[in-house]
């Protein structure tokens, strides 16, 4: 198990990476279409670009449950992940803008990678632990969906703080 594991560990990552990185460009190939600002980024805030992280993940965690359906606690170690995941991006980003004074566009790829490898270390390790039960699936659940709710919601009504401030026109949403 450890080995298909580590396999899909290492598939999700590529197929999270490539779609990610894709997702950021779709919204403005949509001509701005304002259903597919729900699940792409809407403008250069960092919360837009969570969704890079979230989405792609999302599937990812969907397949590879059916995937290991036989082993415990995926659904929850999935959503740990991507919790951790989008954590790693804030984290990073506000710490190296903090001491740098500015926004580097390598760097911001960059914190997109780094998020996503803690989003699957993560889960791997605690996927590979089997300490978290299956009964957990339903509370994981319901944190993907109300994540996604708020992604929505937010896209639309973003609270008027720094994290969903756009910061080359300063607007927020759409």
């Amino acid at each position: 198990m450890d080995k298909k594991l580590y396999n899909y560990s290492i598939i999700g990552f590529v197929f999270v990476g490539i779609i990610g990185s894709i997702s950021h460009f779709v919204f403005g190939w949509s001509n701005y279409t304002t259903a597919i600002g729900c699940f792409f980024p809407v403008n250069e805030s960092t919360w837009e670009h969570l969704k890079l992280i979230f989405f792609p993940y999302l599937i990812w965690a969907i397949a590879e449950y059916y995937l290991l359906k036989k082993e415990k606690g995926v659904l929850i170690s999935k959503c740990i992940g991507v919790i951790s995941g989008m954590l790693a991006v804030v984290i990073f980003f506000y710490t190296y803008t903090g001491v740098s004074g500015k926004s580097i566009g390598l760097l911001n790829i960059l914190s997109f990678f780094i998020g996503v490898g803690t989003a699957f270390l993560v889960d791997y390790f605690l996927i590979k632990s089997k300490k978290l039960s299956s009964a957990n699936e339903t509370i994981a659940l319901a944190v993907f969906i109300i994540i996604g709710a708020l992604f929505f919601i937010f896209t639309f009504a973003p609270p008027l703080i720094p994290l969903f401030k756009d910061p080359i026109n300063s607007t927020y949403g759409i």
